[in-house]
């Protein structure tokens, strides 16, 4: 069993970096022994988290669980390992004819940070989070138990686990429903918009498509918000071929995004629309994956990194919130360098998961010395309008609006002490208080 001590890590926004513990177990034996000898462990797969919810004293990480172990070609159920990526997974499924039925926009997530995290994407007025898609869960609890189960067998602790951010224990296996498909590449149609009340009617009008999202420019123009609104679905011309692209490296740090960049990058994307063509077939990898393209695209923001935050506001009342969010950032000049609007559809059960039907906007933000200011008078808007803060990119909500967002995490607690999973912690739930 391989331990690394003292072994610097970053998150991926580069917020958080120190030295910590961390364990790279091969068997669920060793696995058991790491649980039974330490305190304060949290699991982590990619190191692709945005904020603290992978990180603590002691890090086990599932890099060596790294496995197909199996897949039922007539039926699209697949069983791995949790720490294969997605990358792997399609890699596997494609040529067979299958796809994921629910993905995050990136390649790199492990599979079981996805369960984790219970992901959505594009697709979440369609198909809900990926848990939606879960049939099985193999948790290492604790260094005695070992349990697999799906919803049926033992649905508090399947509530708990999907969303739960790693609290409930190491995900050894995960077995999961696919997607079968006609096609590896995707028909998409563009739509551009000069206002928010256009890219609304946009996403109402083409919600019958499988896949919907919309680019936001967050600086105002002409008194209004210009988007682009690209939906989509798998073609059906039976081609099915994975992507090898090559990537565009950033080798080191270098800050070249800030307000004046911002507002040039917008002018140009917006422009590159309006003047490409408006529909045609692209690979999945450019339609799924974008940020996929540039490797390390992190490190535009510089050493001190930038903050991801993304909420989400009930339906009927979407757009009169984003609307004040986005007024309240162009009056103190707080710009987003990426704005991604998406429509949700129902909530489910599970404990800590982030949708519910309405729509979500992902920011990302620069750090300067006013950025946490502003996103905490962003939270109070956020909750004037009940809605929600997605813990997976969260690197600061203070424990009491988080009492008001999620206020089932009791229910956390109480799982965690029935079945023993005290051990799992990170510096996101001791933040929050889920540890008490």
């Amino acid at each position: 069993m391989d331990f690394i001590k003292k072994k610097k890590i970053r998150s991926w926004a580069k917020e958080f970096i120190g030295n910590y513990n961390i364990y790279y177990p091969q068997t669920e034996e060793e696995v058991k022994k790491i649980i039974s000898s330490n305190q304060n462990i949290i699991p982590s797969g990619g190191y692709r988290s945005y904020g603290d919810s992978a990180i603590s004293n002691q890090i086990i990480n599932s890099k060596k669980f790294n496995r197909i172990i199996s897949f039922d070609e007539d039926n699209g159920i697949l069983k791995a390992q949790s720490g294969v990526n997605i990358k792997q997974l399609l890699n596997f499924l494609i040529p067979k004819g299958w796809f994921l039925k629910v993905t995050p926009g990136t390649k790199y997530a492990t599979l079981g940070g996805c369960v984790a995290s219970d992901v959505h994407g594009k697709e979440h007025h369609k198909e809900g989070c990926f848990s939606e898609c879960v049939k099985r869960i193999k948790l290492i609890i604790n260094n005695e138990k070992i349990l697999v189960f799906s919803q049926k067998d033992f649905p508090d602790l399947f509530n708990a686990t999907c969303g739960g951010m790693g609290l409930t224990g190491f995900i050894s296996e995960v077995e999961i429903q696919c997607k079968k498909i006609e096609s590896s590449q995707i028909k998409y149609q563009k739509k551009l918009n000069k206002s928010l009340e256009e890219v609304f009617l946009c996403f109402e009008k083409f919600e019958n498509y499988n896949y919907s999202v919309a680019w936001i420019d967050t600086i105002k123009k002409k008194d209004n918000y210009r988007s682009v609104f690209i939906f989509g679905k798998f073609f059906d011309n039976f081609k099915f071929l994975t992507s090898n692209k090559n990537k565009i490296p950033v080798l080191f740090n270098i800050k070249i995004i800030n307000n004046i960049t911002i507002i040039f990058f917008n002018y140009l994307y917006f422009f590159w629309n309006s003047i490409t063509k408006k529909s045609g077939i692209t690979d999945y990898d450019s339609f799924f994956y974008p940020l996929d393209k540039i490797k390390n695209w992190h490190r535009l923001y510089g050493k001190k990194g930038f903050v991801q935050y993304q909420f989400i506001i009930p339906k009927n009342e979407s757009k009169e919130a984003i609307l004040e969010i986005l007024e309240y950032m162009n009056k103190n000049y707080f710009y987003s360098s990426l704005a991604v609007l998406k429509l949700h559809g129902k909530n489910n059960n599970n404990f800590l998961s982030f949708p519910l039907s309405g729509y979500s906007l992902a920011m990302d933000f620069h750090i300067n010395d006013k950025t946490y200011f502003h996103l905490e008078k962003i939270d109070k808007i956020v909750l004037k309008y009940n809605g929600k803060i997605y813990l997976t990119k969260d690197s600061r909500l203070e424990k009491n609006s988080f009492n008001k967002i999620y206020p089932d995490y009791n229910k956390i607690l109480q799982i965690r002490k029935k079945f023993r999973a005290i051990n799992f912690s990170s510096n996101q739930s001791k933040r929050l208080g889920i540890n008490e």
